[in-house]
């Protein structure tokens, strides 16, 4: 079943679009509903997740772990989606 979901996604160019959206669930699910209500928006553009968060001091607070939330979502997602993450 995966192999046929894979080869569909392929086949119709839906990859990306696939992996964008699996990205942003796990930013929510990976990081938990506290984070999640403090980010504005999110995106992500040439595998690199963009989030913009309401509170400076969370900003700050994820900039220390940013590494250690790539592999997370990387993990996640179960291969690498992302190489880097902007914080603003």
């Amino acid at each position: 079943m995966s192999e046929a979901l894979s080869l569909f996604l392929e086949r119709y160019r839906l990859r990306r679009g696939f992996d964008d959206t699996l990205v942003l669930n796990a930013w929510d699910e990976v990081l938990g509903p506290s984070i999640t209500r403090q980010t504005a928006s999110k995106r992500l553009q040439n595998k690199v997740l963009i989030i913009q968060l309401d509170s400076a001091v969370v900003r700050k607070e994820l900039l220390m772990v940013k590494s250690k939330i790539i592999s997370s979502i990387n993990e996640h997602v179960g291969r690498e989606a992302i190489t880097d993450l902007h914080l603003f």
